[in-house]
This record gives structure tokens, C-alpha cells and sequence, in this order.
């Protein structure tokens, strides 16, 4: 069992895992209205840590009131922030487990008023559909000022203990939008060309290393593809060579996801059964303006099959992208995407398609989901109902599968010490 290339050291940078297995970045919606750390998000950390998972990804960290996406997210604006965000590395350090803190910015795929302000930012004033927002183009002194935020972030993390840092640059975000021509038309140096699209980015990665030091590790959520379909969206060609640039620039990881929230949730993938009319109702949907929100209210069950034609659940499903980045990087290649099973994720790794695996929702359903895998024992297991996901950013971060939670909430009165 210690021969499985799952539970075998690896090394990002310059620090060292106990295994291959990481909790990938998900909404958490379990901080306070200001953005502290809760007794709530430190209890939800620390199960998992407990379960011996070797890294830890927090969900998404704003730094700004236009990098914030969500209500109730995990901040790292200000340095009061601080206290709190030690007291989370320090719950997750005493069971021998390693945290990232992801940061990013929300950029256009927004719901402004949700967060407390008029509009939203983005590369260029491209309008996105899943969300009905128009968002401006942002003026190169806001470009600064979020280069400042990522870098402060950067070095905030550092201070509150975290062992390194996730820069999103995957899924659409502001980072995602720069990198795409579909939603980048600016004139000026950000804009046009490969290297002006790449210019933001690389701008973020060297503002945080400059913060953070040669040393600590900083790694990179990519796309292998941004999926979308007749527009100009990055095809894996074009993201393995941003990966690629970003590795001789330092990057020390990069973990490969895909599309924008215009591809039809692709990075999600599962099953769909009630999804739209959950969002629309007592999710984050409830807050679209009603020429939106009614008519998918009524689409829903079409709306619903339609997504599960589009992101239907498969195992695995972003390998056909990590392996590419395998070939052609000397860095871990980190692959999420609906993982759950032992034996996939150890034939990922020996076939040469990922040097690491990352889950969110498999470790929702069992938060010692790593523990179990290492000594055979079953736990509850995610069916991939995305009951959570249409709840995100409006109800904490939780199994709302009533068979599957009940059954969670057994083990863990019969196992957590």
C-alpha cells in the first residue's frame, strides 16, 4: 500500500508533501460579513486536515471590494486579517497538513450589488451571459492598484503562516479574461498581441514574487482549454504555452482546470437534476434581475439537460488537458476534476497524466477522504448531485445530499478524535 504513487512524497518548490492528494480551491461562504475567519471555516479546515490530506487550498481570497465576488468570503485586505488567517494555518499545521491561500479577482463574472457596489471590471466591456453583467474596462490605475492587492495578499499570506499561494488565472477571472481574446479587445499594451495578453499576468506573478521571495512556493490554476465554443477562447496549445512561460519565470505547480462561466460551468461537471431551479430560488440566482431569473425558473428541467449534455460527470474529466502539460513541463502538473476513487487517481499518476490530484467536492462528502483511501476503509461518497454547487456563495460550503450527509455526519461522530 506505501508503494502507491498516491501517498508518495513530492515536492513543490521548496516544500515538501507527505502525498499527492490536495483539497482544490472551493467556495466556502463561512467567513463573516467582513471577511474574517470564523470558528466555522476553522472547524471545516481542520476536519480536513485531520484526514491527513497532504495540501489544503483555501477557496478564493479577495483583497479589494471589485476583486470580491461573494458574500461571507475569506479576506486578506487589510492586515487585520491577519490574526484570523494564522488561527486557520495553525489548525491545519497541527494535524501535519500544508495550505495555499488562493487569491484572485472576480473581474467580470460578477453580481455587483450582491457584494455592496455598482458594476464590475474586466479587460474589456464584453458582456457576460450567465450573470447579465456589462462590465467596464478597467483604467491601467486600477491595474496597479490590483497588482499592489495581489502582491499585499502575497505577503499577508506569508505573515499568517500559509506554506504558499494560488494565483487563479483559470475559469474566467479577471487574470483568465486578460489571457483570452474573446474577452480582451483593449488597444493598448494589454491587449492584442500573446505577449500583451500574458503581460497582466506575468505582472500579478512578479508583484507576489517580489513579495514573497525566491523560496516560498507560488503556483498557478490554469485552463487546459477556456471551452468556448465559436468565440476566441484559448484552445491547450495556447494554454500549455503560457505554462510553459510561466515556468521559467518560477512558477512552481500549476493545477489544470477548465472554461469560463460562458462554457456552461464545464469546471463543475456532474449531475444537474434540479440545478436551476435550486439557484433560482434559495441560490445565488435569486439575486439576477427578473427578465433573468424568471425564465430560467421556468426552463429549468430543459435548462437542467441541457447542462448535463454539455458537463455531464465523468472521472477525471480534465486529464485529456493535464496530460499535455506533463509532457511539456518539468513542474508538478496538478489535474482536478471529479475525482473520487483510489484506484483513478493512482492511474492517473502512473500513466504520466498528472504528477498530483486535487478534489473539492469528493472531500465535502468525506473530509477524510485521504485517510480512507490509504487504509481501504469506505466513507460516504459524493454522487456528484451538485446540490452544494447550486448553493454556492449563498449557504456555506456543505453536503446538502441528505443521504450522503447523514452519513457523513456518522463517520465523523465515530472517527473525528
Amino acid at each position: 500500500m506505501s508503494e502507491s504513487p498516491l501517498f508518495t512524497p513530492i515536492r513543490i518548490g521548496s516544500l515538501e508533501l507527505a502525498g499527492r492528494f490536495v483539497k482544490s480551491a472551493t467556495t466556502e461562504t463561512r467567513c463573516d460579513d467582513d471577511g474574517f475567519v470564523t470558528d466555522d471555516l476553522v472547524e471545516y479546515y481542520e476536519r480536513i486536515a485531520q484526514g491527513g490530506t497532504p495540501l489544503l487550498i483555501t477557496g478564493n481570497a479577495y483583497f479589494s471590494l471589485y476583486s470580491k465576488g461573494t458574500p461571507r468570503q475569506l479576506a486578506a485586505d487589510n492586515d487585520d486579517k491577519v490574526p484570523g488567517l494564522r488561527r486557520l494555518t495553525d489548525a491545519v499545521h497541527r494535524h501535519g497538513s500544508k495550505i495555499f491561500m488562493q487569491v484572485y479577482h472576480v473581474g467580470r463574472q460578477a453580481s455587483p450589488r450582491l457584494v455592496g457596489r455598482k458594476d464590475a471590471v474586466a479587460p474589456s466591456r464584453v458582456f457576460e451571459p450567465t450573470l447579465g453583467v456589462r462590465p467596464r474596462e478597467i483604467t491601467r490605475e486600477e491595474i496597479q492598484e490590483a497588482l499592489q492587492g495581489f502582491s499585499d495578499v502575497a505577503a499577508r499570506a506569508q505573515q499568517a503562516g500559509f506554506d504558499g499561494i494560488q494565483i487563479h488565472a483559470a475559469h474566467g477571472y479577471l487574470i483568465n479574461a486578460f489571457l483570452t481574446p474573446h474577452t480582451n479587445r483593449r488597444k493598448d499594451e494589454y491587449g492584442g498581441s500573446f505577449d500583451n495578453r500574458l503581460r497582466f499576468l506575468l505582472e500579478v506573478y512578479h508583484a507576489v514574487r517580489q513579495r514573497v521571495g525566491q523560496d516560498y512556493p507560488v503556483i498557478l490554476k490554469i485552463n487546459g482549454s477556456d471551452e468556448l465554443s465559436l468565440r476566441k477562447g484559448l484552445k491547450p496549445p495556447d494554454m500549455v504555452t503560457i505554462a510553459q512561460r510561466m515556468e521559467a519565470e518560477g512558477v512552481d505547480a500549476v493545477e489544470i482546470s477548465a472554461g469560463h462561466y460562458e462554457s456552461g460551468f464545464v469546471f463543475e461537471r456532474g449531475h444537474w437534476r434540479r440545478f436551476f431551479s435550486t439557484v433560482t430560488t434559495i441560490g445565488v440566482g435569486r439575486n439576477l434581475p427578473a427578465y433573468q431569473r424568471i425564465p430560467v425558473r421556468l426552463l429549468a428541467p430543459l435548462l437542467d439537460w441541457g447542462l448535463g449534455r454539455v458537463a455531464g460527470y465523468s472521472e477525471g474529466f480534465n486529464l485529456r488537458y493535464s496530460k499535455l502539460f506533463k509532457q511539456a513541463l518539468r513542474i508538478p502538473v496538478i489535474c482536478v476534476g471529479g475525482f473520487i476513487h483510489r484506484e483513478a487517481m493512482e492511474r492517473a499518476i502512473a500513466d504520466g497524466e498528472c504528477d498530483m490530484v486535487s478534489v473539492a467536492r469528493a472531500l465535502i462528502a468525506d473530509p477524510f477522504l485521504y485517510r480512507h483511501m490509504r487504509e481501504g476503509v469506505p466513507g460516504p461518497q459524493c454522487d456528484f448531485c451538485n446540490a452544494c454547487y447550486a448553493r454556492a456563495a449563498m449557504w456555506p460550503v456543505d453536503c446538502y445530499n441528505e443521504k450522503v450527509r447523514a452519513e457523513r455526519d456518522r463517520m465523523l461522530s465515530a472517527e473525528a478524535g
